[in-house]
């Protein structure tokens, strides 16, 4: 596909939809990992963001647990992944594992609720 082939949208992505059991919990966990404040909530969706700043981080919350690797995931870039690492850690969140190949390193997170993400380092 060349950027020719993409003259026309259907939309443009306004948020990352994670399903989680704790709302409060996972909310202040994300909250705290990406800096951002509440734009709206209700007693089953809470959306965190930047005002006017896309894409947004829309947490739903769903009576099931989480039971397998999530197809779709949230990549962190960071500066210094051992500190990244501790940080998340520190809020709540677990390493899974660590990796390094094609000269990135990154570690595979967990939040509160298992959801899986990367933080990445691209280089130091």
């Amino acid at each position: 596909m060349t950027e020719s082939d993409n003259k026309e949208s259907v939309g443009t992505l306004y948020a990352i939809t994670m399903d989680v059991n704790d709302l409060e919990t996972c909310a202040r966990f994300w909250s705290r990992v990406l800096g951002a404040g509440i734009l709206y909530q209700n007693d089953k969706y809470l959306r965190l963001g930047q005002k006017g700043e896309r894409p947004t981080l829309l947490l739903q919350k769903v009576p099931e647990p989480h039971e397998v690797k999530n197809r779709v995931h949230i990549d962190l870039d960071v500066p210094d992944l051992d500190a990244a690492v501790s940080r998340v850690q520190e809020l709540g969140g677990n390493k899974l594992r660590e990796l390094n190949e094609y000269g990135i390193k990154w570690a595979v997170m967990a939040d509160p609720d298992d959801n899986e993400f990367c933080l990445v380092q691209h280089s130091k």
